[in-house]
Parts: structure tokens; C-alpha cells; sequence
């Protein structure tokens, strides 16, 4: 969990990503995390790499932004950029108030009917980055329930475990983590096409920082249609 000394002072700090399906790189980015006192801003940003980059120039922006509440990231505004060779798209959602509200988007989920639902649905959301990492901050403790602007689902932790995971990727020495099951319960906002594609089930292990007191994500695994899912974050000098 968050503790008061990681606020004493502004704190900054980049992880790097990558993610692979198959063993086959698939991006690499960076994540900066910036906490200061009771307020919290992450910004993700991916691009395709090796064979992927030649098939589909893709690039994507992401950028979470809110307070501190309770040692969890509570969201305040969301935003997503998503350029795929010429083609571009965006989401804007504001958590600000009890329910969540699309500012803007392209293209613009109000305007799809399979699209609608609840603003019982949309109560106690946050956005996809702040929730996983409540996952973390909360060591795989309480189920995190996530609106994308399109999708509301809930992420449920189903089994955790003290992990010694050994991965070349993240460390040439064993690293003590936890190792998290989860369960994706889709909620609302799904088209039928995605409820057939987009995968139910997955692993997250998680670290505590080698210098902060917060514990992060570091390895997600999930099946899927074309294969094993894996995306990590590491420290930049581990």
C-alpha cells in the first residue's frame, strides 16, 4: 500500500514497457508516474516495434489523472489517443462527478446504441490505468470495477500467491512478487464481436518499488485469440 512518506516529497518516476504476443515484440513505452500530496497523474506512452510496426504503424497515448483517497487512485480525467497509420481516434472521459461523462470521443460511443447502459453501471468507476493499479496499491485485495468510455467492466482477483518469478525480461535474478489470477466479468457496453474476442481471464504479478513504498504491476499475462498476452513494466536501473 501507498504509505504517508511516499507524498512527503514530489515524487517522479519511469517505468519502462513492453509487450509481446507469441514471444513476437509487439511495443515498448514508457509509464510516468508523478504523485504529489493527495494528488496522482500517470501517462502511458506505446508504439509498435519489429514485424507488428511494418504490418500496422501504431502509436497510443494514455493519460490518467486525479486524487489520493484512501492509499487508491481515485480518477478524475481520462484520456486516450490512438493513431493507427492514417487513421486516428480519441476518448476523453471525465470521473469528476458520480457518474462518469464521455467530454470527447472519435468515434463517439453515445452515437452506437450497442453502446448504452446503466448510470447504476458507471457508480464507483475508474478509469483502465487507475484500476490496474489499484490492483497493485491494494495487493490483489478488492475487486476493481473500470468504465473505458465504450466498456464497463470488473476485474476479480480469484487467487494470490506469494511468487518467485524468474523472467530475463525484468531481471537476471529471481524477483519475490505476487502472483494474481483475475477474472474479467463484462458488464455492459460490449458489441458481440467483442464479447467472443476479448479474453475473460489473465495473471498479474506484482512487486513492491525498489526505493517507494507503493507496490506496481509488473508482468500481465493473457490468453488470447492469437496467442499468450505479456506485458511488463520494469524499473529503469533494476
Amino acid at each position: 500500500m501507498l504509505s504517508n512518506s511516499t507524498f512527503s516529497s514530489p515524487f517522479s518516476e519511469k517505468l519502462l514497457l513492453s509487450s509481446y504476443v507469441r514471444s513476437i515484440p509487439l511495443a515498448e513505452g514508457e509509464i510516468l508516474i508523478k504523485l504529489k500530496k493527495n494528488k496522482y497523474s500517470i501517462e502511458v506512452n506505446a508504439h509498435s516495434v519489429g514485424l507488428f510496426s511494418v504490418v500496422l504503424d501504431w502509436r497510443q497515448t494514455i493519460k490518467s489523472f486525479g486524487k489520493i483517497e484512501n492509499n487508491r487512485f481515485a480518477s478524475f480525467r481520462y484520456q486516450s489517443l490512438d493513431f493507427r497509420g492514417k487513421k486516428s481516434g480519441h476518448m476523453e472521459v471525465g470521473f469528476k462527478d458520480i457518474i462518469p461523462k464521455i467530454i470527447s470521443a472519435q468515434p463517439d460511443p453515445r452515437e452506437d446504441k450497442r453502446r448504452a447502459m446503466s448510470d447504476s453501471f458507471l457508480l464507483n468507476t475508474n478509469d483502465p490505468v487507475a484500476g490496474i493499479f489499484n490492483l497493485a496499491l491494494e495487493q490483489c485485495k478488492n475487486t476493481v470495477k473500470i468504465y473505458d468510455g465504450k466498456r464497463r467492466y470488473n476485474i476479480k482477483i480469484l487467487k494470490k500467491e506469494v511468487s518467485l518469478l524468474e523472467d530475463s525480461y525484468l531481471s537476471k535474478n529471481i524477483i519475490k512478487t505476487y502472483k494474481c489470477n483475475y477474472e474479467i466479468k463484462r458488464i455492459a457496453g460490449y458489441t458481440k464481436k467483442e464479447l467472443a474476442k476479448f479474453p475473460k481471464k489473465g495473471e498479474i504479478w506484482i512487486k513492491k518499488h525498489s526505493k517507494f513504498s507503493f507496490y506496481y504491476p509488473v508482468k500481465i499475462q493473457i490468453k488470447t485469440n492469437w496467442g499468450n498476452f505479456l506485458c511488463y513494466t520494469k524499473e529503469r536501473r533494476v
